[in-house]
């Protein structure tokens, strides 16, 4: 019998859509600090990334109108969110803002 969740993986992992996975990904990797653990082609013009930050895990998928998935740009409204605990909230604001995050709201 196979090991839940596999070896290395969460119990529950956000599965995030957006119009370019390998781009999104390196932009995690740069702007936030996580870990790239795979890209690949899920089919044409599709992808599927995966991304460590800690002992979390986020997945990435292509947005497509076929499966009724929107990135959140085009579907012109937050559409998710992720709470990621951190030590130095401070540095890792100031690293997300010079890698050109938009920020919707300061620190508080």
């Amino acid at each position: 019998m196979p090991k839940i969740p596999p070896e290395g993986m969460a119990q529950v992992i956000p599965y995030l859509f957006c119009r370019d996975v390998p781009k999104s990904a390196e932009w995690l990797v740069h702007a936030f600090g996580f870990e790239k653990i795979a890209v690949t082609p899920s089919g044409p013009s599709r992808h599927h990334g995966e991304v460590r930050f800690g002992a979390g895990i986020v997945m990435l998928g292509t947005a497509a109108d076929q499966f009724g998935s929107k990135a959140p740009r085009d579907a012109k409204a937050r559409t998710h969110g992720v709470f990621v605990y951190l030590a130095d909230i401070d540095a890792h604001f100031a690293r997300a803002k010079a890698a050109g995050a938009e920020i919707i709201d300061g620190l508080t």
